[in-house]
C-alpha cells in the first residue's frame, strides 16, 4: 500500500476513496483513531489515502493528483548540497563574522569578570 494523497479531514479522504472504489480501485483511509475520541490529543490531523502500489499512478490520475517523482527529488537534493567552502566568499566571511561577533563580547566580558574576581581574591 502506498499513500497517494493527504486530506485535511476524514470526510474528504472518504469521498476520494469512494471515487476510487467506483472506478474499481481498492482504497483505504488512514487516520489517527484518537481523532474521534480525543481530538485535542491528536498532533497529526491529516487523513491519508492509500492504494495498492501497482495502481497508484492510475488512481492518482483519476483523482487529478500530481504524483511526485521521488527519484528526481532525491537526485535534486543530492545535487543541490553545497559544501561551506563552495559558497560565495561574502557568505563565508559573513558567517565567520557572526560566529565571532555573537559570542565574542560574552567571552570578553567573562574574561574581564574572571580577571576582576581573581584580582580581588589574590591582591
Amino acid at each position: 500500500m502506498v499513500p497517494i494523497a493527504e486530506y485535511p479531514s476524514r470526510w474528504e479522504a472518504n469521498v476520494a476513496a469512494a471515487r476510487l472504489k467506483e472506478a474499481g480501485y481498492e482504497a483505504t483511509v488512514l487516520v489517527d483513531p484518537a481523532t474521534e475520541v480525543a481530538p485535542h490529543h491528536v498532533t497529526e490531523r491529516l487523513a491519508v489515502l492509500v492504494v495498492r502500489t501497482e495502481v497508484a499512478d492510475p488512481a492518482a490520475e483519476l483523482l487529478g493528483l500530481e504524483r511526485p517523482d521521488l527519484e528526481a527529488e532525491r537526485l535534486d537534493a543530492a545535487f543541490h548540497q553545497r559544501r561551506f567552502a563552495d559558497r560565495p566568499a561574502w557568505v563565508r566571511y559573513l558567517t565567520w563574522t557572526l560566529v565571532i561577533a555573537i559570542p565574542g563580547p560574552i567571552a570578553i566580558a567573562g574574561l574581564l569578570l574572571l580577571w576582576t574576581t581573581l584580582g580581588s581574591l589574590f591582591p
